[in-house]
């Protein structure tokens, strides 16, 4: 495998300026996240959910969340930056690439530019999952239903199969992309894969189970992930007993609300506080 690939290519897109990179703490203290839906986005991404995140507007932060979530999977896993309309797939060919412990990475799904990925290789992309690899990309779209459209809709016709492995989607509210702005985490579902069709007329097979949700008029954040139900479903796709997931949340939570209170911000200091998990 082209060692390049193993560091971001064009991550940022086209912007005169890159935007500055936050660390999941920074993103929790702006209000964006609260530290209990941040441990849930941890205890799944350290299990390799795949993700993507989206939101409607250019520059309302969707590279820049990704690439703090990504400080959130396994230590030991090895980055693949796609090349967008440059990219050749060849590392899968690679004996030295291991699908379980490797993360695909796009940092956009679109046509806006050739360093996005678009067509075919969002096709291929996809395809890879039943492998054993996770991706990890952005979206433009305002909602999970858009999201789930776009990658069923011409061109990408992604089966549904493979939009169900992709476990998180994280659609973000921002106020306005020009001067100061509100971010939220708007909604948080986790896909999941249902026999026939579903009960509100979604793309079939394919259910959006909701995890957390903003509640904007109080700036608070309704988490659905503590429900039973839903706590029943969370453990079954992690392998687990409902014990045992809710105790992992915990210790999770309680790391991050330790970092929160010795003032650990910066993206190093977050990453070396992260790597004393056990």
């Amino acid at each position: 495998m082209d060692d390049d690939q193993e560091e971001p290519f064009g991550w940022w897109g086209w912007h005169w300026q890159p935007p500055v990179p936050l660390s999941i703490m920074q993103i929790i203290e702006a209000g964006s996240a609260d530290i209990e839906l941040m441990a849930l986005l941890w205890a799944m991404l350290s299990r390799r959910a795949s993700i993507i995140v989206a939101a409607e507007p250019p520059m309302a932060g969707k590279t820049t969340t990704l690439t703090a979530l990504l400080d959130l999977v396994p230590p030991d896993t090895k980055r693949i930056y796609l090349r967008g309309h440059y990219e050749t797939f060849d590392f899968v060919r690679e004996e030295a690439t291991d699908p379980a412990h490797t993360y695909i990475l796009a940092n956009e799904m679109s046509d806006h530019l050739a360093v996005y990925l678009w067509g075919s290789r969002i096709y291929k992309t996809f395809e890879l999952l039943d492998q054993g690899y996770a991706i990890g990309s952005t979206m433009h779209a305002e909602t999970v239903d858009d999201v789930i459209a776009i990658l069923n809709s011409d061109p990408l016709k992604v089966p549904p199969k493979w939009i169900a492995q992709l476990t998180l989607v994280i659609n973000l509210y921002v106020s306005g992309t020009y001067g100061p702005s509100v971010r939220r985490f708007n909604t948080v579902h986790m896909l999941t894969e249902v026999s026939g069709g579903t009960d509100d007329g979604l793309l079939p097979g394919v259910k959006p189970l909701l995890l957390s949700s903003w509640n904007r008029p109080a700036d608070t954040f309704q988490h659905a992930f503590n429900q039973p139900d839903v706590i029943k479903t969370l453990a079954a796709w992690a392998g687990c007993s409902t014990e045992d997931w809710t105790a992992d949340l915990k210790r999770r939570k309680a790391h991050l609300d330790k970092m929160a209170e010795s003032g650990v911000r910066s993206i190093e200091g977050t990453r070396a506080s992260l790597d004393t998990f056990s």
